[in-house]
Formats: C-alpha cells, structure tokens, sequence
C-alpha cells in the first residue's frame, strides 16, 4: 500500500475526490500538546483499501475540503481509541466527525483485556509488529522525514483490516447494539468537547467526598478551566488534579500551606479566589447526600464487588469496564445517573443489584 506526502491544495482536492467514492476509511491524527491547552495539529493520515495519504496540515490552506470529508455520514471512519482525535479535528476544521468506528471500543466489548494499543491489536489480528514511539517525535518539525511518514502511515494502514474483523466479531457476539450504544454514549460530541461547568466530571474523586466539597471542586474545577483556556496553557499549570483535591478538602489552618506549595505558584488574585470560594457561605451541600444511610452505602457497594467479578466472567469483560469505582459509589450514593443502570449494562449488571 503506498504512501503518499500531501502537501498542496492541488494534491488534497485529488485525494478528497478518490476519498469521497469510499464507503470507509482509516483515520488518524498526529499533534502536539505540551505546552497549550489547545492541541496544535501537526498531520492527518487517511487510508482507503489501496493508498494511505499523509495530509500536512501546516501546507494545506483549503481546510474546508478535510472539513467536508470529517462531517460526510456516507463515510465510515475507523479510528483507534478516538477521543483525542476527535478533539482536535473538532477544535481544529470547527465540525464535529461522523459515522465513526473505534476499534478499541469494539475490541473492549469483546474481550476482558481493555484499552489495548492500536499496535498489539494489528499484533494480536495481523500479526504485524508495528514500530512505538510517536509520543516522542515533534511531529511540528519540517520538512518531515520519509521515516515518519512511514511510521504515521502505518496508524492507518491495517485500519480497515481491524474493522472488518472486529464487525464481524461483534455480530458474532450478538453484541453490535452494545458497540452503537458505547460509542453513542463515549463519543458523543459533550462528553468528548468539554464544556468547563462540567469539567470537573473528568476528575477522579475520592469517595468520602463531601456533597459540599464536590460543590467546591465545580466551582474552583470550571474557574481552573476557564483560566487555561483563556491563556492557552495546560490546566495542570495552574494545579493538577490530585492538587486540586487537596485544596478542596484542606482544612482551614492547612490552605494557606497547600496554595504555597503547590508545584506552580499562584498570583494573588488566585488566590483570593479560591479563598473566597472555600468560604463561600452560599455553597450549600447538595439535598442527595444529606442524609446518606452509612449501612445502605456499604450494603450496596458489598453487593456490586460480590456480583461484578461473576457477570465479568459470564461475559468475558472487564469488571471495570462493566462498573468501575465511581460508578459503584454514584449507585451507594443514590445518584441521579448511574452508568450501569442504563443499556447493555443494566441487563448484564444493574438489574441484578438494583
């Protein structure tokens, strides 16, 4: 399968055309994010059954034209563990991809060994040793050498091959409404494009979090996103997340000394804020976790870890892809939403608790 540099309008409108008569095609991105909160895009590579092509993105002036292709539902597109690619192509060609196929979705409902690599599943299928290490390329570097665009190339090229297995697979299974509803539920396009009220959802929290704790880490969460956004810079330059629960749960004589020795200082402003904030006397503790039953809480959470590993077994999937710890403590905590009480889960797991 040859590969191909595209580097002007000219040669992208040819590839657009021969594209736009596919039915499917693999996709990829390759970016940089080290040192912004946006992801700057650096290379797309698309392949359909004969090429793979390897759109630089810094070249190309006619974005309308990748654009069109992202938001055809004509065309399938087969991507591996897409939630970041999809981020970027959002972020970046302003539309949001569609008909999309992740195969690590589809592999993870077949299988208990979840969140494989694009690399061991062409392994695992294919049999193809495929070469790691993109994470340590600058991929923003030109001209771009024959070897990466060999290495960029080969994300893509076994992309149809895996969907064709995987499909079938999940037919076999009878598990083809479990893989549309994951996908429906993961991809859609507010879980992937983070509003920052809601960034604090992407948080792991400890479990003995307060309902007015939790009403902190919104405020402060939303606060720490909104500043990173309008600077530009990574979140975790301002705090990280471990470093924002320990401030949310701080005492009072210890927040000064959490604030000072935080890996990145703060100005004064922050600071002020985030004081404000924890003093907030119109914070109130959310009415569900008022009264949380102690011996309730446990019962539930006992029954969940008694049950869970049996149904994983039964169904040859990872328990924590079923209900993991937060989903566990949500369903104790009486939650408005429950993962596990919902769909394919609900009649494997939810019903069998509830």
């Amino acid at each position: 399968m040859p590969n191909f540099l595209v580097n002007t309008d000219t040669k992208l409108q040819n590839i657009i055309d021969d594209l736009r008569k596919s039915s499917i095609i693999g996709l990829d991105t390759e970016f940089i994010r080290e040192s912004t909160y946006y992801p700057q895009l650096a290379l797309i590579q698309l392949s359909d059954d004969i090429n793979t092509y390897c759109i630089d993105v810094l070249a190309i002036k006619n974005n309308n034209l990748i654009a069109e292709l992202l938001s055809n539902k004509d065309i399938k597109k087969v991507i591996h563990a897409s939630k970041q690619d999809l981020e970027v192509l959002n972020y970046y060609f302003k539309c949001y991809p569609q008909n999309i196929f992740d195969t690590q979705i589809a592999y993870n409902l077949l299988t208990s060994d979840i969140s494989i690599s694009y690399s061991n599943l062409v392994k695992k299928y294919l049999s193809v040793e495929l070469k790691e290490g993109s994470w340590r390329t600058d991929w923003l570097k030109r001209p771009i050498s024959e070897e990466k665009i060999i290495y960029a190339a080969n994300d893509v090229r076994y992309l149809i091959k895996l969907y064709e297995i995987l499909n079938t697979k999940l037919h076999e299974a009878n598990r083809i409404d479990w893989f549309e509803e994951e996908q429906e539920i993961e991809l859609k396009k507010s879980n992937i494009v983070i509003e920052p009220q809601l960034s604090w959802e992407k948080i792991n929290l400890p479990s003995n979090l307060t309902s007015i704790q939790l009403n902190y880490l919104k405020k402060i969460s939303r606060w720490r996103e909104e500043k990173a956004i309008s600077n530009n810079i990574p979140k975790r330059w301002i705090f990280n997340d471990s470093e924002l629960i320990k401030i949310i749960t701080s005492k009072p004589n210890r927040l000064s000394y959490i604030i000072d020795n935080l890996k990145h200082q703060l100005n004064k402003n922050d600071v002020d804020f985030i004081k404000s904030t924890l003093n907030d006397e119109y914070i109130k503790p959310d009415s569900v976790n008022k009264n949380l039953d102690g011996h309730l809480y446990n019962e539930r959470v006992n029954k969940c870890q008694k049950i869970l590993p049996e149904v994983a077994e039964q169904y040859n999937l990872a328990s924590t892809f079923i209900a993991n710890k937060r989903d566990i403590d949500a369903f104790a905590r009486n939650k408005d939403y429950v993962k596990f009480l919902h769909g394919w889960r609900f009649k494997i797991f939810g019903k069998l608790v509830q």
